[in-house]
């Protein structure tokens, strides 16, 4: 990563395990939904409202293939594991105050 003159390294652990998180929010909500949408087709009569959630569905199996390629390429950029975890602890702490 490039060198900053503000910018601390907690600081950017901080965001980058903030945008993994989000990211893997992202996901487990797309999952939720696919699992909501499957159950809907599987009782819902044809028509209209069957087209829509089956629409629906196909846009959230791409947006989960989009979510899990950016989380695969985000990889590389998580912290050691030591860093890692105290930025976790950072970002939940700043979570928890915000409530």
């Amino acid at each position: 990563m490039a060198n900053y003159q503000v910018l601390e390294q907690d600081e950017q652990d901080d965001i980058i395990v903030s945008f993994m998180l989000a990211q893997e929010r992202d996901k487990f909500c797309h999952e939720l939904n696919l699992t909501r949408y499957n159950k809907i087709l599987a009782a819902a009569e044809e028509g209209a409202w069957k087209k829509r959630i089956s629409h629906l569905k196909g846009e959230t199996v791409m947006r989960l293939a989009e979510v899990d390629s950016i989380i695969e390429a985000a990889k590389s950029e998580l912290p050691s594991p030591a860093r890692l975890n105290a930025a976790k602890g950072r970002v939940k702490a700043k979570e928890t105050q915000s409530l």
